[in-house]
């Protein structure tokens, strides 16, 4: 079996750096695709489908049963150990457990599909969609089980090639059913083809991986290990969704199917800001339950939190000033979220900045306070929501959930501090703060002192100066010692790439 769960900064931004590119790429392709989507459907029919996906990913969390998380820490520590029967039975139990779940719930959405639509979201055009993409669900759980098993051998580069291969399948099976005129039926039936062909691709990647994950037998003992450990998850993870998608849901309850297609637009434009720390955790996840001393975890908390930081702010600050021509790419009509996407990325920075607590607390072996964490602030979230929502429509939406994850990222500060005595900080956070406050000062004027004809110069005027400012600066204000030694080995690793095409 492959392993990479060194936790050095060599091997650290390797596995970061080969996720990232893997998920920007996945992310233009998908960008091209809401593009499309958006000017051949309304934004009212996308926004009934948008009803339909958001209940089938509420139902996936119940679905995997906290076995994302649990097989990523039982095949790392069977994986660090050097057993490889543990790592394989860990990933069977897994798949299981989630085929049955996810199967029992895909016959339950198409089952409830019209009372759900009817009763909870008074849109009854939803429900033929709902039934749909139900027939993704599956596919969907059993996808994320086998990526968390593929990450928790280290190994990161199959799984970000998951993501752009993802994005290829969708827009090849959409484009010829957006062409006969199916519409969101054709996007439906375009999702559900992705996913069971993206799991059936995964489950290759898993194996060349592990060549005997599917025949080395684990014990009955793992069967209780990690459903103690995973089933305290599927609250927390619910508890997390309700926290980030109460706002969503809350929508498509009091608003028109038009405002929850241009929430989910704002949505899926943060997705780029969002990427960097995702990408980053999944490379960081397998390491923590891999090495438990309190120096080398620190270190690495301190390290991938600034990494999160310094590759993430300028996307978020982008999201926040030129907010309404970015939306104006996909229609006049998607202006409107334009207040909802600066709140929204305004909060995703403080989430962001904040480093990735909940996988330290969690995988450290403490998830019950991860959970206790999520019921507090996802009872809040949904509070401020059906105050705000009905009021204030999108931008009410966006308050409640930028709220809720600034509130659940300073409890989960103090805990980290007193449980675990670590702080995620480190000088060169403040360093990336203060680049981007400056490339902010620079790009600022284009939009408020410039008259613009077209939203597409604006945006790509105003995200080049910003980028490019906020690189200069942050090369101006000096580069640690260890941020030079990977700027080197990128370089380095550049040269020798360019040398082999050379010569070959």
């Amino acid at each position: 079996m492959r392993l990479d769960l060194e936790p050095t900064t060599g091997a650290m931004a390797r596995g970061a750096a080969v996720n990232l590119s893997g998920a920007m790429l996945a992310n233009v392709l998908a960008f091209a695709f809401n593009f499309v989507i958006t000017h051949v459907v309304s934004a009212g029919r996308f926004g009934l489908l948008s009803i339909g996906l958001t209940v089938v990913s509420l139902m996936t969390i119940p679905a995997l049963l906290g076995l994302e998380t649990g097989t990523v820490r039982f095949v790392s520590l069977g994986a660090g150990a050097k057993d490889e029967r543990a790592a394989a039975g860990a990933q069977q139990v897994s798949l299981l457990l989630t085929a049955v779940a996810s199967l029992v719930l895909s016959v339950a959405i198409v089952v409830l599909a019209p009372w759900i639509s009817t009763s909870f979201f008074h849109k009854p055009a939803a429900a033929g969609l709902m039934r749909l993409v139900a027939i993704s669900l599956p596919a969907l759980a059993l996808g994320r089980v086998i990526v968390a098993g593929i990450q928790g051998y280290g190994v990161m580069t199959y799984s970000a090639w998951l993501g752009p291969l993802r994005s290829i399948v969708n827009l090849v099976a959409a484009g010829p059913l957006l062409a006969i005129g199916l519409g969101v039926r054709g996007l439906a039936i375009a999702g559900d083809l992705t996913a069971w062909v993206i799991t059936v691709i995964a489950i290759v990647f898993l194996i060349k991986v592990h060549p005997g994950v599917l025949v080395l037998k684990g014990t009955p003992k793992q069967f209780g290990r990690i459903l103690r450990f995973s089933l305290p998850q599927t609250m927390t993870a619910m508890l997390f969704f309700i926290l980030v998608w109460t706002d969503t849901l809350l929508v498509g309850r009091f608003r028109t199917a038009a405002e929850v297609g241009v929430y989910t637009i704002v949505g899926r434009l943060l997705t780029p800001a969002t990427l960097v720390s995702t990408a980053i955790g999944q490379m960081f996840a397998p390491r923590i339950a891999a090495h438990r001393d309190h120096k080398t975890l620190s270190a690495m908390l301190k390290r991938v939190t600034y990494w999160n930081t310094a590759v993430s702010i300028p996307f978020f600050t982008i999201m926040m000033i030129a907010a309404s021509p970015l939306l104006a790419l996909f229609g006049s009509t998607y202006r409107s979220g334009a207040g909802a996407l600066a709140i929204l990325s305004a909060g995703g920075l403080i989430n962001t900045a904040a480093g990735p607590l909940g996988q330290v607390i969690n995988l450290s072996g403490r998830p019950y306070i991860t959970l206790m964490n999520n019921a507090a602030v996802a009872a809040i979230n949904i509070a401020v929501c059906l105050i705000l929502i009905p009021r204030y429509g999108l931008v009410g939406a966006a308050i409640g959930e930028a709220t809720a994850l600034t509130l659940v990222n300073a409890i989960k500060l103090v805990e980290v501090r007193v449980l675990l005595d670590m702080s995620p900080f480190r000088l060169d956070c403040a360093r990336a703060f203060a680049a981007a406050g400056m490339a902010t000062a620079c790009a600022l004027p284009l939009v408020v002192l410039v008259h613009w004809n077209s939203p597409l110069l604006e945006s790509a005027a105003v995200t080049s100066l910003l980028f490019l400012a906020y690189g200069w600066f942050a090369l101006r204000l000096g580069m640690s010692e260890e941020d030079r030694q990977i700027f080197d080995a990128g370089i380095a690793r550049f040269g020798r790439l360019r040398r082999v095409r050379a010569t070959g």
